[in-house]
Order: C-alpha cells, then structure tokens, then sequence
C-alpha cells in the first residue's frame, strides 16, 4: 500500500513538472502582433486585415479600450499570436479600412508589407496614428526604438 501511494505521489509530481517545464518553452515560442490605431473613439469604425508569411491570420474591427483599467491595451488590439520556433524574421502585411468619412491622411485604405526580424523578442505592437500618414512598429521589449515606413 505504501508502495502505491509513493509511485502515484512521484507520478503526480513527475507530471507537473513536465506540464510547468513545457509552459515555458511554448511561451519563449510564442510571439503576438498588436495593431495601435491610437484613438479609442474608432472603435469599430476601422477594419484591419494582417497576414504574416502571405497566410491570413486576422480579418475583423478595430477595437481597443484605451481606459486606464486595462493595461493590456496601451499598445493596442492583439491581431495575432503564433509560434516562432524555426522562425528568424516574418514577412507582414497589413491591411487599414476606414469604415466612415475619417481617412488615413487623405487614403480609405492603407497598405503595408514589410520584413521583421523577431529571434529575440516575444512581440511588436504597429502603429499608424491617422495624422502623421506613416506606420511604426514597436519592439515591445525596447519599446523607445522603431522605425518608421513611409
């Protein structure tokens, strides 16, 4: 009896460490993409479309909450997430709608297809403030640098 329980006790144990240790390895894989449009009154009135090495990976509104409650949305809506194992850069292109009269500096739809290296970062955040007519991306791990694409 004492042998069946300190086998079953080991197992369980053997168990979760094997499911904590896996947790954390698909985590260093994994790498998100936030979309920033920088102004909370366009929930909904902005369509993006984001593909990443020419597969569709998100398609739908724009909406963020840019209250001070929710943290997760100071760099904007998360468009996407997937794993980067084997992956040293990604090809990205996104795709911005206006849905009403209030253009991206004079254009109803913005395109943008770029290269970015992501070995050591776990995600960027893109930026296009409708007033200044140009994309940034964040490395949101140093978040002061970017650079900008005309």
């Amino acid at each position: 009896m004492k042998r069946l329980l300190f086998i079953l006790i080991g197992s369980s144990l053997l168990l979760l460490l094997s499911c904590s240790k896996k947790e954390g390895e698909s985590n260093k894989n994994s790498f998100f993409i936030l979309v920033n449009l920088s102004d909370n009154s366009r929930s909904g009135k902005d369509y993006v479309k984001l593909w990443v090495n020419d597969s569709l990976l998100f398609s739908g509104s724009y909406f963020t909450d840019f209250s001070e409650v929710n943290v997760d949305d100071i760099w904007g809506m998360k468009v996407a997430s997937f794993n980067k194992q084997d992956k040293d850069s990604i090809k990205i292109k996104l795709r911005l709608i206006s849905l009403d009269t209030v253009l991206f500096s004079q254009r109803k739809i913005v395109d943008t297809t770029f290269y970015y290296k992501i070995i050591d970062i776990p995600g960027i955040s893109i930026t296009d403030p409708r007033e200044t007519g140009h994309f940034s991306v964040f490395d949101t791990l140093n978040a002061p640098t970017y650079w900008r694409i005309e």
